[in-house]
């Protein structure tokens, strides 16, 4: 799996919270000096001058500049004169099985935006502290959407080539999901799997399960009913082939296939040759 496929299925199972969201001109005595949060934040500056440390590193973000601060790595911030920020700022959990989202991926902390992604994440923040401020018994959907919004701008003006994987973590579970593609056609075990990492089964299973937020069975399973997906629509094989090729008995490829589809598999073939008429 590459790292575009790897972060897709990140994003996919991401669990988003919002604790706080809010504007404000920080006062003089904004200071705090190594602390490890259990969230994370996220500030949009807008003007003012001040400096963060993030994992023993200096920063001095300035106007239009968008910053990440990840949960459980120590860092501080403070002001460095009376021209302190005015900022949008978020609190925020966004976490993937056990581990924080950015515990997984190495990104910038400091992200100077240009005029336009500068204005459309200002109106997103708005939109945000509005939503926070009202507390509706919708607002944490209604939330949780408007910061996936600007979670996908910061993101996008990153860009695929200054996001990088954890690589110890990512190079154990490429060996994995290389071997359950290798081997899509076959009935593999947890033990199988397990081997090819050196690991106890059990311990396997929760290792997998806290990166990839779902047990190997669960995740190797939508493998095969997405690999099924493909067969079924290029191809002119019986569903009992299409079930061998994804290495299942017929009469559990179909109730699999519909529990996830919600279609059997004759019925998915059909909807999709139906719509291309």
């Amino acid at each position: 799996m590459g790292k575009e496929e790897m972060l897709q299925h990140y994003f996919s199972h991401l669990n988003l919270d919002v604790q706080e969201a809010n504007y404000t001109k920080c006062p003089k005595t904004w200071r705090e000096i190594n602390f490890v949060p259990s969230f994370n934040r996220l500030y949009l500056i807008e003007q003012g001058e001040g400096e963060i440390q993030v994992g023993g590193q200096r920063y001095s973000p300035s106007a239009h500049d968008l910053v990440i601060m990840p949960a459980q790595v120590k860092q501080s911030y403070t002001t460095i004169s009376d021209a302190t920020y005015l900022k949008y700022w978020v609190h925020f959990t966004a976490v993937v099985g056990e581990w924080s989202l950015f515990q997984l991926l190495d990104t910038p902390v400091v992200l100077h935006l240009t005029a336009d992604a500068f204005i459309h994440a200002q109106h997103k923040m708005q939109e945000l502290r509005k939503i926070h401020m009202e507390r509706a018994w919708t607002s944490p959907l209604r939330k949780r959407a408007a910061m996936l919004q600007l979670l996908e701008l910061y993101f996008s003006c990153i860009g695929l080539q200054q996001i990088q994987l954890r690589s110890k973590d990512a190079d154990k579970l490429n060996v994995i999901i290389a071997y359950m593609a290798e081997h899509i056609d076959q009935r593999i075990t947890v033990q199988e799997l397990a081997r090819q990492l050196h690991l106890h089964p059990n311990y396997f299973i929760t290792y997998f399960r806290e990166h990839m937020g779902e047990s190997p069975i669960q995740y190797m399973n939508k493998m095969k009913l997405e690999h099924a997906k493909q067969l079924l629509l290029t191809g002119e094989l019986h569903i009992h082939e299409v079930a061998e090729r994804v290495g299942m008995d017929a009469y559990y490829f179909s109730r699999q296939f519909k529990e996830f589809t919600g279609f059997s598999p004759s019925g998915y073939r059909a909807s999709h040759r139906a719509e291309g008429k």
